[in-house]
Formats: C-alpha cells, structure tokens, sequence
C-alpha cells in the first residue's frame, strides 16, 4: 500500500498539513463564492486522495477526504479556540459505482500512512457514520463511510478528546498500554 502510492500519499499529506491554501489541488478549481463561503464559516477546502485500489475488497476503490474546521462550529460551541482535522474513507464498487462500506482496519491502516505513527495516536475514530440510499444521503441506510477526528488547540498542538455533543461514542487511536 505504501510502496504503490507513496508518492501520491507524500502530497496529499502535504497539501492537508499546508497552511496555504493556494497549495489545495480543488482551490483551483472551486468556484470563488464556494471558497469565500468555505473560509468564512472556519473551513479550509477538502484535500482528496484516491481513488485508490481496496486492499481487502477487489472489488472497491477508496477515496479519503480531508477536511479542517473550526472546533467552535464542529462541536457547536461558540467561541472554543482550535481545530479539527477530519479525515473519512469512502468506498465505491470500481464497476458498479455504488457506495460500498470500508473495512474498518483498511480504513485505520490508510489513515496511518497518511500521518505517520507520531500523529496516530492522537487520532480518534468515530466510526461509520454515513450512508446512502438511492434517494440519497441517508443516516437509515447502510452505513459507509469511516470517519476519524484529531483534536488541536489553537496553538496546533494535538488534544484529548474534548466535552462534545457529536452523536458518537470516539475511540482513540492509541495502542492500548
């Protein structure tokens, strides 16, 4: 997995930890009005990596977007300094083209290459938390799409899990002592 896509790995983890958004590949291409909106509600543009080839299905490729927000408006707390840093891997049928769910371990090895066993630990998963349906997004129908959050403060250094109302039962990265 490393081997195959280290180079595309390499800049997709340069473009998500860049402070320039300039250096986003979708800056580019993102119309002006969805960039302003995007920046004045404390969001930077999504960062995407893939479609990648499954490593545990033959038949699925993944996609993982990254995506930084203000922790005020994440956990709906105004004024709460810091940021969130979301990384979610989705999966598709590579013929079929119908979400498919990602194998939770795959998704954790992913998100691993992309930052490295020192970020890692700082990492909390929330699991599956999105679905589809043919009317569209739907929380009734399968879940798919493996979500992960890290938490930092404003001085960007990484924090524990903080007092949240997210629906969710997170689950740190750490290996267990």
């Amino acid at each position: 997995m490393l081997r195959k896509q280290e180079e595309q790995l390499r800049r997709f983890r340069q473009d998500l930890f860049s402070t320039e958004p300039a250096d986003s590949g979708l800056a580019s291409v993102l119309p002006t009005t969805v960039l302003e909106q995007l920046r004045a509600e404390g969001r930077t543009v999504p960062h995407r990596f893939g479609p990648v080839r499954s490593v545990t299905d033959r038949n699925a490729v993944l996609s993982i977007v990254g995506d930084i927000i203000d922790q005020a408006v994440l956990l709906e707390r105004p004024g709460r300094e810091g940021a969130v840093l979301t990384l979610s891997v989705a999966a598709r049928h590579k013929q079929l083209g119908t979400r498919q769910a990602v194998d939770p371990q795959e998704a954790r090895a992913w998100v691993e290459a992309i930052v490295g066993p020192k970020w890692l630990p700082h990492f909390y998963a929330a699991g599956a938390l999105s679905g589809s349906t043919s009317g569209g997004t739907s929380t009734s129908g399968r879940l798919t799409t493996q979500y992960f959050y890290l938490f930092l403060g404003a001085d960007g250094v990484p924090q524990a899990e903080p007092e949240h109302q997210l629906g969710v039962q997170l689950t740190s990265l750490a290996p267990a002592p």
